[in-house]
């Protein structure tokens, strides 16, 4: 039903000559993930990445709400992969769905000149730090995307590294179709970095959520520059600290925090993020 109206709209636009923008947003892979009739048991006996996190055996060194969590069971983990083999079933008819767009766009003769936005809104837990599923915490499972653009200026194949938010759709939307960004907006137009055209970029991105699963947090995530590394600070609500070196602990299986030597810059540049609202943003994610 989505695609057929997605399609429907990008034709009607496209024959009246006008430009158009459609957000178009499936609820698979969402729960219950249930797959369409032609694409049940497509995937049978898929499993799970399973990468050090996974059922993590050593959690002493975390948050009391992750050491009280028990190990992953045989019947628990056999519901992951049972979960898992329904969401990438379900996922069968998303690929349909942007087949048929691609394909619309195309027959229209505007996908030349149509730049298409993949992406989702959050990750999903399935078994690391032995976290059954969910998606409200800040470790790395939570807050990676997919973002795959095509369109003018954007070369095929061509990957990049930086630091992309939710809040820099907007911008980027409004200054690819030549209009003026509101004045309110607390992200930046991703143009230069579509068309590789970029010199500076942000070096942190805000991570926050309200209490859900687990306590209300906010921290900081940082990319590797000539002055900083990779790492993640985060401060929840009641009070506890979490610290990790991603450059060389990239599944966050330790956490660093010392209370009596507690990462200044990374608290000072938080404090920074957690207040800010438009340009200012820009200029606490940047690091000035």
């Amino acid at each position: 039903m989505i695609a057929n109206q997605a399609k429907t709209f990008i034709g009607t636009s496209a024959n009246a000559g006008v430009p158009f923008f459609a957000y178009v947003a499936p609820k698979a892979p969402h729960l219950p993930a249930t797959p369409a009739p032609g694409d049940l048991h497509t995937y049978d006996g898929l499993k799970t990445r399973r990468p050090p996190s996974f059922n993590e055996k050593d959690v002493t060194d975390n948050l009391s709400w992750i050491r009280q969590l028990p190990r992953l069971s045989d019947a628990k983990k056999a519901k992951i992969e049972n979960q898992h083999e329904r969401r990438a079933e379900s996922l069968q008819a998303v690929d349909d769905l942007v087949a048929g767009v691609v394909g619309t766009l195309k027959d229209k003769g505007v996908l030349s000149s149509t730049y298409i936005f993949f992406t989702s809104d959050n990750g999903w837990h399935e078994g690391e730090h032995r976290i059954q599923q969910g998606k409200w915490r800040p470790y790395e499972e939570d807050i990676h995307m997919p973002l795959v653009v095509r369109g003018p200026g954007v070369a095929a194949g061509s990957t990049t590294y930086k630091l992309v938010l939710n809040t820099d759709y907007l911008p980027t939307f409004t200054d690819l179709a030549g209009e003026q960004s509101p004045p309110y907006v607390d992200g930046r137009s991703l143009r230069p970095v579509l068309d590789g055209s970029v010199t500076s970029w942000r070096s942190a991105m805000l991570l926050e959520a309200a209490a859900n699963y687990s306590q209300a947090y906010r921290g900081i995530r940082t990319v590797t520059t000539n002055t900083i590394t990779r790492r993640k600070y985060v401060e929840y609500a009641g009070g506890a600290r979490e610290l990790y070196n991603l450059e060389s602990d990239g599944y966050e299986l330790t956490n660093s925090y010392d209370a009596a030597a507690p990462p200044t810059s990374l608290a000072v540049r938080l404090q920074a993020l957690k207040v800010c609202a438009t340009y200012t943003c820009r200029a606490a994610e940047d690091g000035s």
